[in-house]
């Protein structure tokens, strides 16, 4: 009996600490060189990924002000704002965008979450309500001018500069539990073409275990979240496991660098489905890729 109480205690101890992390928020920065002649002007620009319509201080007051503190040129999202078999609209995601579209350009990449709602158009025994909500939340992120990159690219030229960013939506294939699907370089060519050969490339895609395909596509830089860290981190080991039962992901979390390519991957700002996060609080991108 008194080690059921014992056990008890560390369980709900555990939670306590799960739920009070999981209202600390820290900022990552992260610097880039640049490859040669492919950029000319520094970038300056906020991540933001797997919040799963969690709040970080009250209306987000916290996490808005720690991304008006960085002053970036635009903010992406690298996936999973929103949370399947939740209503998009209106929610906590939709009203954090609405904000930060006041301050900057939003460009949009989509998660196996937002995925999950686009597959729901194929399926004819769908929760229409929900289904509609995607749809409304999707319209309603377009009036605010924010950009739906669901395996689309946009171009952001200056003078001197030439930014592509490209959203890379994969099927829900890649993101079953068990052994990881195999992505062919065609699947990713035919979904968003070849890349530019000009200037500088980045691809939002969301499940960061295909990196080696990601920079067979060329692309400078890749943005990823998905892992949420690993869930629990432990010091010197990093991430235990992934969403997809994965013990000890590969990339789980912070910078990769491959044959001059690279990949930031987000530990995320939130969770769902019950998932407990330790030693693994809610994380702010800030990225800063510089000239050669």
């Amino acid at each position: 009996m008194v080690y059921l109480w014992i056990f008890s205690g560390l369980l709900l101890l555990l939670i306590l600490w799960s739920s009070l992390e999981q209202r600390i928020l820290v900022k990552s920065e992260y610097i880039i060189q640049a490859r040669k002649e492919s950029l000319t002007e520094e970038i300056n620009f906020v991540v933001l990924s797997d919040l799963h319509n969690k709040k970080i201080g009250k209306n987000n007051r916290v996490l808005i002000k720690k991304i008006l503190d960085q002053n970036p040129d635009f903010v992406i999202i690298a996936g999973d704002l929103v949370t399947k078999r939740k209503p998009c609209y209106p929610s906590n995601a939709y009203d954090l965008i609405k904000e930060l579209s006041d301050y900057y350009p939003i460009f949009y990449g989509y998660g196996n979450h937002e995925q999950s709602f686009e597959d729901m158009s194929k399926d004819p025994n769908k929760d229409e309500f929900l289904y509609e909500a995607w749809c409304k939340y999707k319209n309603k992120l377009l009036d605010l001018g924010v950009h739906l990159l669901d395996n689309k690219s946009i171009i952001i030229q200056s003078s001197n500069n030439k930014l592509t960013i490209t959203g890379l939506s994969l099927p829900m294939d890649y993101y079953r539990k068990g052994k990881l699907a195999k992505l062919e370089q065609d699947e990713i060519t035919n979904k968003i073409g070849k890349r530019s050969k000009e200037g500088y490339q980045i691809l939002i895609a969301h499940n960061p275990m295909y990196f080696k395909e990601y920079i067979g596509w060329r692309a400078d830089l890749v943005l990823s979240g998905h892992v949420h860290g690993g869930l629990v981190r432990l010091p010197f080991i990093g991430g235990v496991i992934s969403p997809q039962v994965r013990l000890f992901p590969k990339y789980d979390a912070g910078l990769f660098s491959e044959q001059g390519y690279n990949m930031v991957v987000s530990r995320g700002l939130g969770t769902h489905s019950y998932m407990p996060r330790f030693f693994n609080p809610p994380q702010l991108l800030v990225i800063k890729i510089k000239p050669s």
